[in-house]
């Protein structure tokens, strides 16, 4: 973990090893809030146990509701929160939770959920599939719609809804400590699905991070930067949108798009060179999304 203000943790090197999202804490005088908790059982267990020793997890945050952020809710104690319509989410089909190239596994096997999530933990996390016993995934119980402060001890958690890589999104903000956790509205040097995204707001989203007075950005996936790092990332996803808008704009279909393009080209900055991308088969999931969107807009 590392400890990246006085009072915030993060660990950010499970989602390189594609462990899973970036998940950290921070240590009120009240108990600790829990943000994104690890995806793997043996993970979460490890850091269960170490939270255990600085005190009791008050609050668990979400930042949306893809099962790499919300699966190991089930593994802590306290509330759960979260953004408005996480709930029916879970409760819904599988198929708008697992926006990725597993989708036609999915399909093709009739898995739901649970059995999903336990097909990945065998492939990722053997070790941990008897703590998969009994388990249910676990819903938030507390939700909002736009903005919501959580009042923990000194700390102020201020949970405001920002669309982007999903509709069901929020952002997290710690003024104390000039810390806001992204989720997966930036990714560091690294392109993330876009399968269920909303581009144009997603834009709006990050421009409005990089007006706010915060000296940390944690993002879903990808090493802990600043703003510097939103900025860059707002600048790939315009020259995703340019793209996308310049074949609509030649006549080319939906499909015609996706087998001819690819953002795998693009840098995210000059001096980074090319960004981690994400496989042929989610590389065309997110073409077809955005092309859909952007022919409405």
């Amino acid at each position: 973990m590392k400890q990246i203000s006085g009072h915030v943790y993060v660990e950010d090197q499970f989602s390189i090893g594609k462990r899973g999202a970036n998940f950290g804490f921070v240590t009120t005088s009240e108990g600790i809030v829990l943000i994104d908790p690890p995806y793997l059982p043996t993970d979460a267990i490890k850091l269960r146990r170490e939270l255990a020793k600085r005190g009791e997890v008050r609050y668990i945050i979400n930042t949306e509701h893809h099962i790499d952020h919300i699966a190991g809710n089930s593994f802590f104690p306290g509330t759960g929160v979260s953004i408005e319509g996480i709930r029916e989410l879970l409760a819904g089909p599988v198929t708008d939770m697992v926006p990725s190239e597993r989708l036609e596994e999915v399909l093709k096997d009739g898995l739901d959920l649970r059995r999903y999530y336990s097909r990945r933990v065998k492939e990722r996390d053997p070790e941990g599939l008897p703590l998969l016993k009994n388990y249910r995934f676990r819903p938030p119980t507390i939700t909002f719609s736009h903005r919501l402060c959580l009042y923990v001890g000194s700390h102020t958690f201020e949970l405001s809804y920002m669309p982007g890589h999903t509709q069901s999104h929020l952002g997290v903000y710690i003024p104390q400590e000039k810390v806001f956790f992204a989720g997966d509205n930036v990714t560091n040097r690294t392109q993330p699905s876009m399968a269920q995204s909303f581009p144009l707001e997603w834009v709006k989203t990050l421009k409005m991070i990089e007006t706010m007075a915060i000296d940390w950005v944690v993002p879903g996936h990808g090493m802990v930067g600043s703003k510097k790092e939103v900025r860059e990332f707002r600048l790939f996803l315009q020259k995703c949108i340019k793209i996308i808008r310049n074949a609509i704009r030649q006549g080319l279909s939906k499909e015609e798009a996706a087998d001819n393009i690819s953002f795998d080209e693009l840098s995210f900055a000059k001096h980074m060179g090319k960004a981690v991308h994400p496989g042929k088969v989610m590389q065309r999931r997110n073409v077809l999304r955005f092309f859909e969107m952007l022919s409405k807009a």
